[in-house]
Parts: structure tokens; C-alpha cells; sequence
């Protein structure tokens, strides 16, 4: 069994500003039935989108998208919310039965993880124990911005203890020092999306077998990523099969209670 615990699906309404490197070539064709085929065909069991709001406004008609999906059990949905969203909208996200968490992404969605104007929504997620799955790292369109960088994390962990936090792609994309000094080891979950592409297998050893065992998710951003290439990158670490099946998917069914 493996979860893939961070995939998209995008409707082209509501990208606006989601980008992606011009020589990038998708994964999946990006259509619902035509990404589920391929990721069973490569041994994906169940798939966790991310869904995302870039812009305000488009967090309800993202998310009655993420309903519609949801009625596919293979895809499970952690849903859209955007920083100028009221907090009491995460209440119905989670009383929708739909949602197992959240997404944010602060380049896209052009705020910082730990502006004081998103401590109300971190306490009603740490009340509704909701998580949420933040982009953390760089933005690999932008050096300036620096809105989700790893001690920002940990600022925000310190501050909301109860916080149920998800470090996507590796702790911090392409920032793996960063990672390695504030999150790695600590009793944050990450998701290894993204290793292939810029984390050296040194490091990527280092990082997977320094950090909490029960805390790591298997993930690979498709169709961004390809989970085929991010799980032959973790075979390469010979983690042994107690590990790897928490990391493929034991770990991702005990955070979803599923």
C-alpha cells in the first residue's frame, strides 16, 4: 500500500497564479480520471490533494470542487483556505466530513506563515485539530520572498503547540541545512516531495533516518513530481520494511484516522 500525501488537482479557474518551470513536464495529465489511472498503475493506493485558494474569494468554489473529488475514494481531500478567509469557515470545512486538513502555500497565496494575522486561524485549527500542510522552503520563482522559510515553522509550533503541522517537501524545499538545524528531529510531520529534484541522497539519507520515524510521509507534488521516481529515490536508502511502510503509508493513515 502506498498514500501519496500530496498531489494537486487544478481547475484552471482558480490558478491564476500557480506556476510551474517552463521546461517542466507534467506527470499526470492533470485530468481527474487520467491522473488516477496513472498513479494506480504505479502502485498508488490513495492519493491526498492539496487543494489551494491563490487568490481571495476562490477558497468555496475550490473546495466545492474538493467535494465532488471526494466522492472517489481514492482521492482524499485536505482543503483551500486563504489567509483573508474568516476562521470560522475551517469549522465547516471540518464539520463537512470531507476535509482531513488544510493547505497553504505563502508565495502563491502572498503571505508570511508567521504574520499575526493568521493566529486566529492556527487557534481554530489546533481547537478543531485540523491539520495543515504548509509549502515550506523557498519559492523556486523567487529568492526575495521568504514567507515560508523553516524557523518561521518552528515560530509558529512554539506559539501553537497543539498545531497538527505538515513541513511539505523535506521540511524545506531546497533548503535542506535550513531543515536539518530547525525541523528535523523535532515532532513536526514532513512530506518528501520534491527530494528528487534538489536534495542530494546524502542529505536525503540523513534527513529521513534523523528525523521522527512515525512523522514522515511519503509525497511527491504530482503532477509536479513523479511519485514513481520519489519512491525509487527512497528505496536507494535500504530503510528496511518497518520504515518504509510508515513512511508509505502507516503513518498517513494514523494522521488521517483512516
Amino acid at each position: 500500500m502506498i498514500i501519496d500525501f500530496h498531489i494537486h488537482m487544478f481547475q484552471p479557474k482558480y490558478t491564476s497564479n500557480v506556476g510551474k518551470p517552463p521546461d517542466m513536464k507534467p506527470a499526470t495529465d492533470g485530468t481527474v480520471e487520467g491522473t488516477k489511472r496513472q498513479l494506480l498503475e504505479w502502485g498508488i493506493s490513495h492519493a491526498v490533494v492539496q487543494h489551494i485558494a491563490p487568490k481571495a474569494g476562490e477558497s468555496r468554489p475550490v473546495n466545492e470542487f474538493a467535494k465532488e473529488l471526494a466522492k472517489d475514494g481514492f482521492y482524499l481531500q485536505f482543503g483551500a483556505f486563504h489567509p483573508d478567509d474568516p476562521p470560522e469557515y475551517l469549522r465547516e470545512l471540518k464539520e463537512s466530513g470531507v476535509f482531513y486538513g488544510i493547505k497553504m502555500h505563502p508565495y502563491i497565496q502572498r503571505f508570511d506563515i508567521d504574520d499575526k494575522k493568521m493566529y486566529p486561524a492556527y487557534e481554530e485549527l489546533s481547537n478543531l485539530k485540523l491539520p495543515v500542510l504548509f509549502h515550506t522552503g523557498r519559492d523556486p520563482f523567487n529568492d526575495k520572498l521568504k514567507g515560508a522559510f523553516p524557523e518561521k515553522i518552528v515560530k509558529i509550533h512554539k506559539d501553537f503547540p497543539d498545531l497538527i503541522i505538515i513541513a511539505a517537501h523535506l521540511g524545506a524545499l531546497d533548503m535542506y541545512d535550513e531543515a536539518e538545524k530547525h525541523i528535523i528531529g523535532t515532532d513536526l510531520y514532513i512530506d518528501i516531495s520534491d527530494s528528487v529534484k534538489f536534495c542530494d541522497l546524502k542529505q536525503y539519507e540523513r534527513i529521513i533516518k534523523n528525523h521522527d520515524p512515525d512523522k514522515i510521509l511519503f509525497a511527491s507534488d504530482c503532477p509536479m513530481g513523479n511519485p514513481q521516481e520519489e519512491l525509487a529515490y527512497l528505496e536507494r536508502l535500504n530503510l528496511g520494511s518497518e520504515l518504509m511502510e510508515k513512511i508509505l503509508y502507516k503513518n498517513a493513515k494514523t494522521l488521517l484516522g483512516i
